[in-house]
């Protein structure tokens, strides 16, 4: 599942409706992070920097519009803003909250303006700023909506291209050992093998046990990357052990020293724990033997 990360820009005289709404935005499921000018300022002097990092990291951006905050854009930060406009998967949200001239800037034309007739929050009732406030937090939540399903889709996609793969090999591993992880699936490649590594397992809300079966179904061997770190893994322990149980080819890699699960102290392991005399050829004759 895809989780989108929320920028929320103002100048210091919007802060408190700034606050207001990062609280409702963290509430929504398939939001990573919600992050304000408060949050990333800490040197005056740095702002615009800070600013246009922020910017660039985020999925959404909301700048809170007031006179104020129009003084102190930037032309970068400006550019910034129409190339999300232009974007497919970025997007601006500009909330006007206090009167401001805001009629000669493109960035804020082109953009869905909150509130849509293009009136200040502050000229609004309560009543009607919350449900002005609430249809942006509908959008929002629509927005991570489809962007998940979208992502479901790309995943289906990819594990059936993969399904028509013979020469699929599952790498498990601990997170701590991705590098490595990384690095054989490299050497697979050069040696006409297809290394199939799980990136988005970790992601909250995700339905990892679902993506982890295709994965192992689909290849025709797992190595298992044995560190203590691994051997603690609940993702570890359920990919080799469901991998066993659909009669899969287990080769595990000692990467660091560690005492190996009883099931897997029956299997050969590799020696991969000095870096300089690693057993790279055995590894790969002996993923070719089953093949044959």
């Amino acid at each position: 599942m895809k989780e989108l990360s929320i920028y929320i820009d103002y100048s210091w005289s919007n802060d408190e409706i700034a606050e207001k709404l990062k609280r409702r935005l963290q509430n929504i499921k398939g939001i990573r992070k919600v992050v304000t000018y408060g949050d990333i300022v800490e040197d005056e002097d740095a702002w615009e920097l800070e600013t246009l990092k922020a910017i660039d990291s985020a999925d959404i951006v909301i700048p809170i519009l007031s006179e104020g905050y129009l003084s102190f854009v930037s032309k970068k930060i400006e550019s910034r803003f129409d190339s999300i406009i232009d974007s497919k998967d970025k997007f601006l949200f500009p909330i006007i909250y206090k009167s401001s001239e805001w009629g000669s800037f493109n960035w804020i034309v082109r953009s869905k303006l909150i509130p849509a007739d293009g009136e200040p929050l502050s000229n609004h009732s309560k009543d009607d700023v919350e449900e002005i406030i609430n249809g942006l937090i509908k959008t929002i939540k629509n927005i991570a909506i489809r962007l998940s399903v979208e992502q479901k889709v790309e995943n289906k996609i990819e594990m059936e291209n993969l399904s028509d793969n013979k020469n699929i090999i599952f790498i498990s591993h601990n997170h701590n050992d991705a590098d490595f992880a990384e690095l054989l699936k490299l050497k697979l490649e050069k040696n006409g093998l297809t290394g199939w590594i799980d990136n988005e397992r970790l992601k909250i809300g995700q339905d990892w046990r679902e993506e982890i079966d295709i994965g192992i179904k689909n290849s025709i061997a797992v190595i298992a990357i044995m560190t203590p770190d691994a051997r603690k893994s609940e993702y570890v322990t359920y990919e080799w052990a469901f991998a066993w149980g659909k009669g899969k080819k287990i080769f595990p890699i000692m990467l660091k020293q560690t005492q190996l699960h009883p099931r897997l102290e029956s299997l050969q392991y590799l020696d991969f724990t000095n870096r300089a005399s690693r057993p790279w050829d055995k590894l790969i004759e002996s993923i070719k033997e089953i093949k044959k």
